[in-house]
């Protein structure tokens, strides 16, 4: 009987940490989520949204330029918290962000030039409980999933939820993120997700969003091939070239 006391009680241990995940109970109550923004992503997601808090890998073709698109519903929420764009593949424009809806006044762009130093200041700014959310591309590299656990610890302890964008390359490798997204761009403007693993739900379930309007979805065509009106020009008289005289031979006496 000892023993299984002792055993009770190393079980106990082992749920009270952090980075240990438990599966729902029977009639467990899902927790508070945040919309996607995208309805067919909130019903694939077995919480229906974005979890509040934590690690969540999206795994795609970088740079992934409609990636941004995709996360502007979350970045834009009027909640309380900054919210930290870290390492993005290009400067995001402020005028553009501004139009998104998105709160200038919580967005913070971070880049660091040195792998390490960014990635502490990522790992210090989610553990700071002053965070809303914060999307990292991941520096170039694999990342140890000792990294990835400290993440992870660090937005759980901090309350933010904590993005992190790696390469398709990256799915091979365990991961402590409770949730991880495969992304696939098929056309311009467009997102194929595929779960790849999330809690209590399946994984290998897939959907398709649009993430950019029409008007923009589609390059303009080239000028050879557009429409074009001309004017046929007037017709006017040349002028005459100019008449020069003959040579003339003079004659001296």
């Amino acid at each position: 009987m000892a023993g299984f006391n002792e055993n009770m009680d190393a079980l106990q241990q082992l749920l009270r940490r952090q980075d240990t995940w438990q599966g729902p109970g029977r009639g467990a109550a899902r927790e508070e989520r945040r919309h996607t923004g995208f309805p067919a992503l909130d019903r694939l997601l077995w919480q229906g949204g974005w979890p509040n808090q934590g690690l969540v890998e999206l795994l795609c073709p970088l740079p992934c330029p409609s990636l941004l698109h995709l996360l502007l519903p979350l970045l834009r929420r009027r909640e309380d918290g900054a919210r930290i764009i870290a390492n993005p593949p290009a400067r995001p424009s402020a005028t553009a962000l501004k139009r998104a809806g998105l709160p200038l006044e919580q967005i913070l762009v971070l880049q660091a030039r040195e792998r390490s130093t960014l990635l502490r200041a990522c790992l210090e700014a989610a553990s700071s409980d002053t965070l809303d959310s914060l999307v990292l591309w991941a520096p170039g590299g694999a990342l140890p999933t000792g990294t990835l656990r400290r993440l992870h610890m660090a937005a759980q302890q901090g309350r933010c939820l904590f993005l992190l964008v790696r390469p398709r390359r990256a799915s091979k490798q365990p991961s402590p993120a409770p949730l991880r997204l495969l992304l696939d761009v098929n056309q311009p403007g467009e997102l194929s997700v595929t779960v790849g693993k999330q809690p209590g739900g399946r994984h290998g379930q897939q959907c398709r969003l649009v993430v950019l309007p029409e008007h923009l979805r589609h390059p303009p065509p080239p000028c050879a091939t557009m429409a074009t009106r001309t004017r046929r020009p007037e017709t006017a008289t040349a002028p005459s070239p100019l008449a020069l005289p003959a040579p003339t031979s003079e004659v001296h006496p």
